[in-house]
C-alpha cells in the first residue's frame, strides 16, 4: 500500500517524499471511504513527519486537533495513549520535562497497565527513565532500567530491546565517570546482538559510543581501536545515507585533529 511505500521513505529519511505520499496519495483515499480511524493514523504520521524536521508547533497542532479527538469519539484507548506519548516526546524535545513527564506517568501508563500491556509498560518507563537521565537524577534512571525494563525484555526475548536498553545503562555509568564498566556494557552486552541481528543503524550508533568512551579514558594505545570503530560507523552511515555521517567526521576531527579523516586509521 502507498502507507507502506511512505513508511520506507520516511525510515530511509526521504521525509519530503514520504509526506507527499501521505498528504496526496494516502489522505484522499480515507476521506473518500471516510475512514476516520485510518485518516487519523495517517494524521499521527504526517506529525511526526513534520517533528523530524523539528518543525514541532505543526507536529504537536496535528496530535490535538486531528488525531486524538479521533481516537476519544471511537473510544480508542491505546491509540489515544500512544499519541499521548508523541506529544510527551514533542515536549521532551522543547526542554519541557515536567510535562513530558506528567503525560507518561499519569496518562499513558495506566492505559497500558489496565490493558495488561508489559512490552509497552516497559517502553514507557524506559522514557520516564530517559527524562531522569536528562535531569541528571541517574540512580532513578538506573532503577527503571534495571527493574522495570530489563526484565520485561529479557521476558519477551526481545535481545534488541535488552541491548538498547543495556546501552541507555552504559550511558549512565559514563556519565557516572565509571567508564571501564560502560565500556564493558557495551563491548559484551550491546555490540554483539547488533552484529548478530544484522542492525546497521544500532551498529553504527553502539560503535560511535564506544570510540567516545574510550577516547574519554584518555588512554594512548586505544588510540587506533578508536579510529577504526569511527571508520567502520562513518562508512556504514554514508551507504546508508544517515545524517550521523556529518556528526561522526566532526568527531574524528575533535579527536584526531582538524584534517582528519573518518577512513583514515591513526597510527
Amino acid at each position: 500500500t502507498m502507507g507502506k511505500i511512505a513508511d520506507i521513505f520516511q525510515a530511509r529519511g526521504q521525509l519530503d517524499e514520504a509526506l507527499r505520499i501521505r498528504r496526496e496519495e494516502a489522505l484522499p483515499v480515507y476521506e473518500r471511504l471516510d475512514d476516520v480511524r485510518s485518516k487519523a493514523v495517517t494524521m499521527g504520521k504526517i506529525a511526526y513527519i513534520f517533528e523530524a524536521r523539528g518543525q514541532l508547533d505543526e507536529a504537536l497542532r496535528i496530535h490535538r486537533e486531528e488525531a486524538l479527538p479521533v481516537f476519544e469519539c471511537l473510544g480508542a484507548v491505546r491509540a489515544k495513549a500512544i499519541t499521548m506519548g508523541k506529544i510527551a516526546d514533542i515536549f521532551e524535545a522543547r526542554g519541557q520535562l515536567d510535562e513530558a513527564l506528567r503525560i507518561r506517568r499519569d496518562e499513558a501508563l495506566p492505559v497500558y497497565e489496565r490493558l495488561g500491556d508489559v512490552r509497552e509498560k516497559a517502553v514507557t518507563m524506559g522514557q520516564i527513565a530517559d527524562i531522569f537521565q536528562a535531569r541528571g537524577q541517574l540512580d532513578e534512571a538506573l532503577r527503571i532500567r534495571r527493574d522495570e525494563e530489563l526484565p520485561v525484555y529479557e521476558r519477551l526475548g526481545d535481545v534488541r530491546a535488552k541491548a538498547v536498553t543495556m546501552g541507555k545503562i552504559a550511558d549512565i555509568f559514563q556519565a557516572r565517570g565509571q567508564l571501564d564498566e560502560a565500556l564493558r556494557i557495551r563491548r559484551e552486552e550491546a555490540l554483539p546482538v547488533y552484529e548478530r541481528l544484522g542492525d546497521v543503524r544500532e551498529l553504527l550508533v553502539a560503535r560511535t559510543k564506544l570510540a567516545i568512551g574510550l577516547a574519554l579514558r584518555g588512554r594512548g594505545d586505544d588510540a587506533s581501536e578508536v579510529a577504526a570503530l569511527l571508520a567502520q560507523a562513518h562508512r556504514a552511515a554514508v551507504e546508508m545515507g544517515l545524517p550521523e555521517a556529518a556528526p561522526i567526521e566532526e568527531l574524528v576531527r575533535r579527536i584526531f585533529g582538524p584534517s582528519a579523516l573518518p577512513d583514515a586509521p591513526a597510527h
